[in-house]
């Protein structure tokens, strides 16, 4: 799976409501000026970022080489991991992974997922670290009983193990969730 980053136009509420129509991003690959644009709707106006290839209005624009541009522009689909797998299966589960590995710093895995080969980096909290292996560690569970026994994981079930919010996470240790399988659904 190849990351994409994005920038949201929430991410420049700050500067929207300031009046301004413009600002300037930097990341570790460069720099660019984005530009807003405003429409008016019934209730004030809505705020949206100008795509730098095709003008239109986005909300959310990705980081392709070394430029932020809107999904149609794109040449690389930041959504396509995700087409033609079923909801809640194994190829869905393990999409949901590779999303929360790079949101949380986790990084590039292999799988199985094995939170041994993934030991706490310095600097980092241990409760959050050891908690979001807890979830990979799940999501891990979640897709080898989608293997093997065909299960169909519900999308609130998955949620709730994404969050952590789910109770096998809150309450069994690391290695359990590693050895055993639990029926996450009983834990919504």
């Amino acid at each position: 799976m190849i990351f994409i980053g994005f920038i949201d136009v929430n991410f420049f509420k700050e500067v929207i409501i300031k009046g301004k129509d413009n600002a300037k991003i930097e990341w570790n690959g460069g720099q660019q000026s984005i530009f807003f644009s405003k429409i008016q709707v019934g209730y004030g106006f809505k705020h949206f970022i100008i795509c730098p290839i095709c003008g239109q209005n986005r909300a959310k624009l990705y980081l392709e080489g070394n430029l932020f541009i809107c999904i149609d522009c794109c040449s690389v689909k930041p959504y396509n991991g995700i087409q033609n797998t079923t909801k809640g299966g194994d190829a869905y589960i393990g999409y949901k992974m590779e999303r929360f590995a790079t949101r949380c710093g986790i990084g590039k895995f292999e799988y199985p997922f094995d939170y041994l080969k993934h030991p706490k980096p310095k600097g980092k909290h241990s409760e959050k670290w050891n908690r979001n292996l807890k979830i990979m560690q799940s999501l891990e569970s979640m897709r080898f009983q989608s293997i093997f026994f065909k299960k169909i994981w519900k999308s609130r079930t998955i949620k709730s193990v994404e969050t952590g919010k789910n109770k096998y996470i809150q309450h069994i240790s690391l290695n359990e969730l590693k050895r055993y399988f639990f029926p996450f659904d009983n834990g919504v």
